[in-house]
Protein backbone atom coordinates (compact mmCIF):
# COMPACT_ATOMS: atom_id res chain seq x y z
CA UNK A 1 0.00 0.00 0.00
CA UNK A 2 1.24 3.51 -0.69
CA UNK A 3 2.15 5.61 2.11
CA UNK A 4 1.53 9.69 1.66
CA UNK A 5 2.90 12.22 3.47
CA UNK A 6 2.00 15.37 2.94
CA UNK A 7 4.20 18.34 4.00
CA UNK A 8 2.83 22.19 3.44
CA UNK A 9 5.21 24.08 2.91
CA UNK A 10 3.07 26.90 2.36
CA UNK A 11 2.62 27.33 6.03
CA UNK A 12 6.38 27.64 6.81
CA UNK A 13 5.88 31.53 6.21
CA UNK A 14 2.91 33.90 6.28
CA UNK A 15 2.44 34.59 2.33
CA UNK A 16 4.40 31.90 0.76
CA UNK A 17 2.47 30.40 -1.87
CA UNK A 18 4.50 27.75 -2.85
CA UNK A 19 2.77 24.19 -3.32
CA UNK A 20 3.36 21.45 -0.82
CA UNK A 21 5.77 18.93 -1.16
CA UNK A 22 3.97 15.57 -1.42
CA UNK A 23 6.01 11.85 -0.75
CA UNK A 24 4.91 9.19 -1.86
CA UNK A 25 6.68 5.59 -1.15
CA UNK A 26 6.36 2.73 -3.14
CA UNK A 27 7.57 -0.85 -4.23
CA UNK A 28 11.10 -0.16 -6.79
CA UNK A 29 10.60 0.34 -10.23
CA UNK A 30 12.05 -1.44 -13.10
CA UNK A 31 12.00 1.58 -14.46
CA UNK A 32 12.86 4.76 -11.88
CA UNK A 33 14.27 7.43 -14.52
CA UNK A 34 16.99 9.13 -15.40
CA UNK A 35 20.41 8.66 -12.75
CA UNK A 36 21.40 11.80 -11.52
CA UNK A 37 25.13 13.03 -11.14
CA UNK A 38 25.78 12.33 -7.46
CA UNK A 39 28.35 14.62 -5.01
CA UNK A 40 28.82 12.00 -2.13
CA UNK A 41 30.31 13.19 1.38
CA UNK A 42 31.44 10.07 3.35
CA UNK A 43 32.72 6.83 2.52
CA UNK A 44 31.01 4.27 0.19
CA UNK A 45 31.49 1.38 -2.09
CA UNK A 46 29.43 2.40 -5.68
CA UNK A 47 27.92 -1.06 -6.49
CA UNK A 48 25.89 -1.24 -9.49
CA UNK A 49 22.61 -1.51 -7.02
CA UNK A 50 23.85 2.38 -5.67
CA UNK A 51 26.02 3.84 -2.60
CA UNK A 52 26.42 1.02 0.02
CA UNK A 53 27.50 2.48 3.33
CA UNK A 54 27.98 2.28 7.47
CA UNK A 55 29.73 4.65 8.52
CA UNK A 56 27.16 7.73 10.03
CA UNK A 57 27.05 11.53 8.50
CA UNK A 58 26.73 10.39 5.22
CA UNK A 59 25.25 12.47 2.14
CA UNK A 60 24.55 12.81 -0.90
CA UNK A 61 24.07 16.17 -3.34
CA UNK A 62 22.88 16.06 -6.37
CA UNK A 63 20.93 18.72 -9.31
CA UNK A 64 17.71 18.57 -11.34
CA UNK A 65 15.38 20.32 -13.22
CA UNK A 66 11.55 19.60 -12.72
CA UNK A 67 8.69 19.26 -10.30
CA UNK A 68 9.54 15.83 -8.72
CA UNK A 69 12.68 13.46 -8.69
CA UNK A 70 12.75 9.86 -6.94
CA UNK A 71 14.86 8.41 -4.18
CA UNK A 72 16.17 4.47 -4.50
CA UNK A 73 16.74 2.93 -0.99
CA UNK A 74 17.47 -0.54 0.13
CA UNK A 75 17.57 0.13 3.48
CA UNK A 76 15.30 -0.87 6.42
CA UNK A 77 17.19 0.49 9.47
CA UNK A 78 18.41 4.08 8.96
CA UNK A 79 16.21 7.27 8.87
CA UNK A 80 17.19 9.81 6.04
CA UNK A 81 16.87 13.49 5.62
CA UNK A 82 16.21 15.19 2.46
CA UNK A 83 15.65 18.73 1.66
CA UNK A 84 15.05 20.26 -1.94
CA UNK A 85 16.84 24.21 -1.94
CA UNK A 86 15.50 25.97 0.94
CA UNK A 87 11.98 24.06 1.35
CA UNK A 88 11.65 22.23 4.76
CA UNK A 89 13.44 18.82 5.48
CA UNK A 90 11.29 15.68 5.09
CA UNK A 91 11.98 12.66 6.94
CA UNK A 92 12.21 9.22 5.87
CA UNK A 93 12.60 6.74 8.51
CA UNK A 94 13.33 3.34 7.24
CA UNK A 95 12.22 3.04 3.85
CA UNK A 96 12.94 -0.65 3.31
CA UNK A 97 13.28 -1.36 -0.31
CA UNK A 98 11.80 1.45 -1.73
CA UNK A 99 11.12 4.19 -4.41
CA UNK A 100 10.30 7.29 -2.68
CA UNK A 101 9.23 9.88 -4.76
CA UNK A 102 8.80 13.63 -4.12
CA UNK A 103 6.75 15.82 -6.14
CA UNK A 104 5.23 19.30 -6.03
CA UNK A 105 8.81 20.92 -5.25
CA UNK A 106 7.76 23.74 -8.42
CA UNK A 107 9.54 24.05 -11.74
CA UNK A 108 13.17 25.18 -12.95
CA UNK A 109 15.94 24.04 -11.47
CA UNK A 110 16.58 22.44 -8.36
CA UNK A 111 19.15 21.23 -5.54
CA UNK A 112 19.07 18.13 -3.56
CA UNK A 113 20.85 16.69 -0.41
CA UNK A 114 19.86 13.67 1.41
CA UNK A 115 21.47 13.40 4.89
CA UNK A 116 21.89 10.11 6.94
CA UNK A 117 20.88 10.66 10.23
CA UNK A 118 20.98 7.67 12.78
CA UNK A 119 23.73 4.91 13.06
CA UNK A 120 23.91 1.62 11.57
CA UNK A 121 25.85 -1.81 12.81
CA UNK A 122 25.44 -3.26 9.26
CA UNK A 123 25.55 -1.38 5.85
CA UNK A 124 22.74 -0.33 3.57
CA UNK A 125 22.56 0.68 -0.03
CA UNK A 126 21.14 4.16 -1.29
CA UNK A 127 20.57 3.99 -4.85
CA UNK A 128 20.42 7.24 -5.81
CA UNK A 129 18.46 10.35 -7.33
CA UNK A 130 15.99 9.80 -10.42
CA UNK A 131 14.32 11.88 -12.66
CA UNK A 132 12.59 12.34 -16.37
CA UNK A 133 14.77 11.61 -19.02
CA UNK A 134 16.61 14.99 -20.22
CA UNK A 135 15.96 16.41 -16.61
CA UNK A 136 19.51 16.23 -14.99
CA UNK A 137 22.04 18.39 -14.15
CA UNK A 138 25.42 18.31 -13.24
CA UNK A 139 26.21 17.43 -9.03
CA UNK A 140 27.48 20.36 -7.15
CA UNK A 141 31.00 20.95 -6.97
CA UNK A 142 32.89 19.47 -4.17
CA UNK A 143 34.40 22.17 -1.57
CA UNK A 144 37.85 23.22 -1.22
CA UNK A 145 37.86 22.88 1.95
CA UNK A 146 37.90 19.13 3.41
CA UNK A 147 37.41 18.00 7.08
CA UNK A 148 37.50 14.30 8.72
CA UNK A 149 36.43 13.76 11.94
CA UNK A 150 37.54 10.35 14.03
CA UNK A 151 35.71 9.29 16.76
CA UNK A 152 32.97 8.41 18.98
CA UNK A 153 29.22 8.43 20.03
CA UNK A 154 29.49 12.73 20.55
CA UNK A 155 30.10 13.03 16.85
CA UNK A 156 27.08 10.10 15.81
CA UNK A 157 24.92 12.52 17.98
CA UNK A 158 24.12 9.82 19.93
CA UNK A 159 20.41 10.09 21.43
CA UNK A 160 20.51 13.81 20.78
CA UNK A 161 16.85 14.56 20.14
CA UNK A 162 16.26 12.66 23.57
CA UNK A 163 15.58 15.10 26.53
CA UNK A 164 16.06 12.02 28.93
CA UNK A 165 18.90 10.41 30.11
CA UNK A 166 17.49 6.81 30.59
CA UNK A 167 16.90 5.49 27.01
CA UNK A 168 15.87 2.04 25.62
CA UNK A 169 17.90 0.82 22.02
CA UNK A 170 14.92 1.83 19.96
CA UNK A 171 14.67 5.29 21.79
CA UNK A 172 18.34 5.87 21.09
CA UNK A 173 17.99 4.59 17.50
CA UNK A 174 14.97 7.16 17.17
CA UNK A 175 16.89 9.97 18.19
CA UNK A 176 20.43 9.37 16.91
CA UNK A 177 21.03 12.59 15.17
CA UNK A 178 24.60 13.16 13.43
CA UNK A 179 23.83 15.94 10.87
CA UNK A 180 22.88 18.01 14.12
CA UNK A 181 25.64 16.73 15.77
CA UNK A 182 28.33 19.10 16.02
CA UNK A 183 30.67 17.48 13.69
CA UNK A 184 28.43 18.25 10.86
CA UNK A 185 27.60 21.59 11.99
CA UNK A 186 30.90 22.62 12.37
CA UNK A 187 31.92 21.61 9.12
CA UNK A 188 28.79 23.09 7.32
CA UNK A 189 29.50 26.39 9.05
CA UNK A 190 33.21 26.27 7.75
CA UNK A 191 31.76 25.53 4.07
CA UNK A 192 33.98 21.79 3.96
CA UNK A 193 32.97 18.95 2.91
CA UNK A 194 33.25 16.62 5.60
CA UNK A 195 33.34 12.85 6.72
CA UNK A 196 32.38 11.41 9.83
CA UNK A 197 34.31 8.10 10.74
CA UNK A 198 33.03 7.32 14.15
CA UNK A 199 30.95 4.68 16.37
CA UNK A 200 29.28 5.11 19.38
CA UNK A 201 31.32 3.38 22.09
CA UNK A 202 34.50 3.00 20.49
CA UNK A 203 38.01 4.47 21.92
CA UNK A 204 40.95 4.08 20.51
CA UNK A 205 42.35 0.90 21.91
CA UNK A 206 39.73 0.27 23.90
CA UNK A 207 35.87 0.53 23.97
CA UNK A 208 33.16 1.57 26.72
CA UNK A 209 32.82 -1.25 29.20
CA UNK A 210 36.10 -3.48 26.91
CA UNK A 211 33.22 -4.08 24.22
CA UNK A 212 33.82 -5.70 21.04
CA UNK A 213 37.31 -6.54 21.58
CA UNK A 214 39.58 -6.15 18.60
CA UNK A 215 37.11 -3.66 17.29
CA UNK A 216 38.75 -0.36 18.45
CA UNK A 217 39.38 2.75 16.08
CA UNK A 218 42.50 2.02 15.03
CA UNK A 219 41.33 -1.33 13.77
CA UNK A 220 38.17 -0.12 11.93
CA UNK A 221 39.69 3.66 10.92
CA UNK A 222 40.91 2.51 7.20
CA UNK A 223 38.14 0.35 6.18
CA UNK A 224 35.48 1.73 3.66
CA UNK A 225 32.79 -0.46 5.90
CA UNK A 226 33.59 -1.14 9.40
CA UNK A 227 32.12 -4.21 9.32
CA UNK A 228 33.96 -5.49 6.48
CA UNK A 229 38.00 -5.29 6.22
CA UNK A 230 38.09 -3.67 2.53
CA UNK A 231 40.03 -0.64 3.05
CA UNK A 232 38.76 3.13 1.96
CA UNK A 233 40.64 4.43 -1.22
CA UNK A 234 40.09 7.68 -2.70
CA UNK A 235 43.02 9.62 -3.79
CA UNK A 236 41.14 12.88 -3.89
CA UNK A 237 40.55 12.84 -0.27
CA UNK A 238 42.57 14.73 1.19
CA UNK A 239 41.71 16.71 3.88
CA UNK A 240 43.30 19.91 5.65
CA UNK A 241 42.12 19.10 8.70
CA UNK A 242 41.47 15.88 10.59
CA UNK A 243 39.76 15.91 14.04
CA UNK A 244 39.76 13.42 16.70
CA UNK A 245 37.69 12.26 19.53
CA UNK A 246 38.77 9.23 21.22
CA UNK A 247 38.11 8.85 24.75
CA UNK A 248 36.04 5.78 25.15
CA UNK A 249 39.09 3.71 26.25
CA UNK A 250 38.23 5.11 29.42
CA UNK A 251 34.45 4.57 30.06
CA UNK A 252 33.63 1.75 32.83
CA UNK A 253 37.05 0.87 32.84
CA UNK A 254 37.63 -2.48 34.83
CA UNK A 255 41.19 -3.75 35.62
CA UNK A 256 42.11 -6.47 33.50
CA UNK A 257 45.29 -8.68 32.05
CA UNK A 258 46.08 -5.95 29.87
CA UNK A 259 45.32 -2.99 31.96
CA UNK A 260 45.29 -3.32 35.31
CA UNK A 261 44.72 -0.19 36.41
CA UNK A 262 44.45 3.47 35.23
CA UNK A 263 48.33 3.97 34.63
CA UNK A 264 48.92 1.64 32.12
CA UNK A 265 45.96 1.95 30.11
CA UNK A 266 46.94 5.71 29.71
CA UNK A 267 50.69 4.57 29.04
CA UNK A 268 49.39 2.44 26.35
CA UNK A 269 46.68 5.05 25.16
CA UNK A 270 49.54 7.62 24.32
CA UNK A 271 51.91 5.41 22.63
CA UNK A 272 49.12 3.89 20.78
CA UNK A 273 47.93 7.78 19.88
CA UNK A 274 51.14 8.90 18.62
CA UNK A 275 51.61 5.59 16.28
CA UNK A 276 47.89 6.73 15.28
CA UNK A 277 48.90 9.79 14.43
CA UNK A 278 51.47 8.71 12.33
CA UNK A 279 49.65 6.61 10.14
CA UNK A 280 46.87 9.52 9.34
CA UNK A 281 49.80 11.63 8.54
CA UNK A 282 50.76 8.93 6.07
CA UNK A 283 47.60 9.26 4.38
CA UNK A 284 47.30 13.01 4.90
CA UNK A 285 50.96 14.89 4.69
CA UNK A 286 49.63 18.50 4.36
CA UNK A 287 46.59 17.79 7.08
CA UNK A 288 46.49 19.56 10.64
CA UNK A 289 45.64 17.08 13.51
CA UNK A 290 43.16 18.41 16.47
CA UNK A 291 42.71 16.47 19.59
CA UNK A 292 39.72 16.86 21.45
CA UNK A 293 41.70 16.76 24.71
CA UNK A 294 40.81 16.07 28.33
CA UNK A 295 40.55 19.50 30.60
CA UNK A 296 41.88 18.42 33.87
CA UNK A 297 41.03 21.33 35.86
CA UNK A 298 40.28 19.34 39.43
CA UNK A 299 41.36 16.50 38.20
CA UNK A 300 43.56 14.69 40.99
CA UNK A 301 47.20 15.58 40.78
CA UNK A 302 48.41 12.07 39.88
CA UNK A 303 46.12 12.43 36.73
CA UNK A 304 46.67 15.28 35.98
CA UNK A 305 50.37 14.46 35.61
CA UNK A 306 49.38 11.61 33.73
CA UNK A 307 47.41 12.87 30.83
CA UNK A 308 50.58 15.66 30.69
CA UNK A 309 52.97 13.44 30.25
CA UNK A 310 50.40 11.33 27.42
CA UNK A 311 50.25 14.66 25.71
CA UNK A 312 54.19 15.35 25.53
CA UNK A 313 54.47 11.30 23.94
CA UNK A 314 51.72 11.95 21.92
CA UNK A 315 52.93 15.01 20.69
CA UNK A 316 56.72 13.67 20.09
CA UNK A 317 55.85 10.53 18.54
CA UNK A 318 53.53 12.91 16.06
CA UNK A 319 56.59 15.10 15.49
CA UNK A 320 59.11 12.56 14.75
CA UNK A 321 56.66 11.04 12.22
CA UNK A 322 56.37 14.62 10.33
CA UNK A 323 53.38 15.93 11.71
CA UNK A 324 53.94 19.70 11.73
CA UNK A 325 50.65 21.23 13.11
CA UNK A 326 49.14 19.21 16.18
CA UNK A 327 46.41 20.76 18.37
CA UNK A 328 45.13 19.58 21.95
CA UNK A 329 41.73 21.43 22.41
CA UNK A 330 40.96 20.58 26.41
CA UNK A 331 37.19 20.58 25.82
CA UNK A 332 35.34 22.24 28.88
CA UNK A 333 32.62 19.85 29.68
CA UNK A 334 31.55 21.82 32.76
CA UNK A 335 30.38 23.99 30.12
CA UNK A 336 28.09 21.54 28.49
CA UNK A 337 25.34 19.87 30.32
CA UNK A 338 24.90 16.38 29.16
CA UNK A 339 21.62 16.05 29.52
CA UNK A 340 20.12 13.39 26.33
CA UNK A 341 20.16 9.77 26.28
CA UNK A 342 22.73 8.23 28.83
CA UNK A 343 24.75 11.60 29.77
CA UNK A 344 25.17 12.62 25.99
CA UNK A 345 24.96 15.90 24.26
CA UNK A 346 21.11 17.08 23.47
CA UNK A 347 21.17 19.00 20.34
CA UNK A 348 21.02 22.24 21.60
CA UNK A 349 24.45 21.56 23.44
CA UNK A 350 26.00 20.31 19.97
CA UNK A 351 25.70 23.18 18.14
CA UNK A 352 27.41 25.27 21.51
CA UNK A 353 30.25 22.40 20.92
CA UNK A 354 30.32 23.36 17.35
CA UNK A 355 30.58 26.99 18.05
CA UNK A 356 33.30 25.82 20.10
CA UNK A 357 35.12 23.61 17.97
CA UNK A 358 34.94 26.16 15.00
CA UNK A 359 36.17 29.07 16.97
CA UNK A 360 39.24 27.50 17.75
CA UNK A 361 39.70 26.55 14.36
CA UNK A 362 38.81 30.46 13.10
CA UNK A 363 42.01 31.11 15.60
CA UNK A 364 44.08 29.56 12.90
CA UNK A 365 42.66 30.37 9.72
CA UNK A 366 46.24 28.81 8.17
CA UNK A 367 45.02 25.38 9.19
CA UNK A 368 43.12 25.43 5.45
CA UNK A 369 46.01 26.48 3.57
CA UNK A 370 47.83 22.92 3.42
CA UNK A 371 51.14 22.31 4.38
Amino acid sequence: MLRFLILSAALAMAGDARPPQRVTHAAPSAAPGEALPVHVGGRVERTTAGFRHQWPGIYFESAFRGDRVTLRFDDPVNEWRVSVDDKPPLSIDRPGKADVTIDGVGGGAHRIRLDKVTESAAPTIFGGFFVGTGNGLPAPRTHRRQIEFIGDSSMTGYGARAYRLDCTPEQVRATTDTPDAFAALAAQQEGADYQINAISGRGLIRNAGGSAPGGAMTQLWSRRIPAESSPFVDPAWQPQIVMLKLQADFVGLRPDARWPNLATLVADYAASYGRFLAQLHRRYPSAVFILWWFDTQGAPPDQSAMLREAELQISATARAAGVRDLLFLPFPASNFPATACHGHYGVDEQRRIADWLVAAIRAHPAFWDGR
